[in-house]
């Protein structure tokens, strides 16, 4: 969730865009995308009705229930009063875009990342095979430090001659991960146990996923954005991000997070 609210409005916006004949031939792919970038940091602590773009700084959950089964596995729950804040927050430490090659790059950092709220659970969990019990009401407290994305992309040319994504590479490094989590049924000692697992496991699942993150987004991400961008030209996708950067500026949000 957190990775898509950014990942995802630096390649995915042109879900709502559409041939624009508007010419801001002055202002360059790279300068869109900033421009487009700082408007949508602007706008989402307000969100933005006429577009269903929902507050997102911070982000909220007032309450959401779930019933999962598959083989073993049977879990009934609910998330509540879940609060993520940091997201309106990132820097953009570097980006750019060669014509002559047709490559872009970005490197952006989210200095922090706070998830507040709480969750129960209960049912059992597969492992090995064996169904497990499990029993669970936690307030959730967890911080993520230094949330940095490094990546690049090419434009090629789509079967409509249009554009596609190629040869796309990301990488992801969170500096530190904390969890202050608190489960009514344990004890002081086996919560400061799991919270201590929960950071080095997290720390741990960031090393183990990153030679498969390129693999994943090319078969789940990427046909989509394709398809999305594939009538596009690259001046049409660079006015777009400029004439929704300047809707999103003159929206006024004013909101202080």
């Amino acid at each position: 969730m957190i990775a898509k609210s950014f990942i995802l409005v630096l390649l995915v916006a042109a879900a709502s865009a559409t041939p624009v004949t508007q010419d801001n031939s002055m202002i360059g792919y790279s300068d869109a995308v900033g421009m487009f970038l700082q408007a949508w940091q602007k706008i989402i602590p307000c969100g933005f009705a006429a577009e269903n773009l929902p507050v997102l700084a911070p982000f909220t959950v007032d309450f959401q229930a779930f019933n999962y089964s598959n083989g073993n596995t049977n879990l009934v729950g609910n998330v509540s009063n879940i609060r993520i804040s940091g997201l309106n927050n990132f820097q953009i430490l570097s980006g750019g875009y060669d014509n002559s090659t047709q490559r872009a790059h970005f490197d952006v950092i989210f200095p922090q990342l706070q998830i507040l709220g709480a969750y129960e659970l209960e049912g059992t969990f597969a492992v090995g095979g064996l169904p497990l019990p499990v029993r669970q009401n936690v307030l959730l407290n967890k911080k993520l430090i230094d949330w940095r994305f490094v990546g690049e992309y090419k434009f090629a040319e789509s079967n409509s001659n249009g554009l596609r994504i190629s040869d796309f590479d990301l990488k992801y490094f969170v500096a530190d991960v904390q969890s202050d989590h608190w489960d009514k049924y344990l004890d002081v000692a086996a919560n400061n146990f799991v919270n201590n697992f929960i950071e080095s496991f997290s720390m741990l699942f960031t090393e183990e996923i990153q030679p498969y993150v390129n693999t994943l987004f090319s078969m789940f991400v990427l046909p989509t954005i394709n398809d999305l961008i594939s009538e596009l030209d690259l001046t049409q996708l660079t006015n777009y991000f400029v004439m929704q950067a300047e809707m999103w500026n003159n929206a006024g949000c004013a909101v202080q997070v």
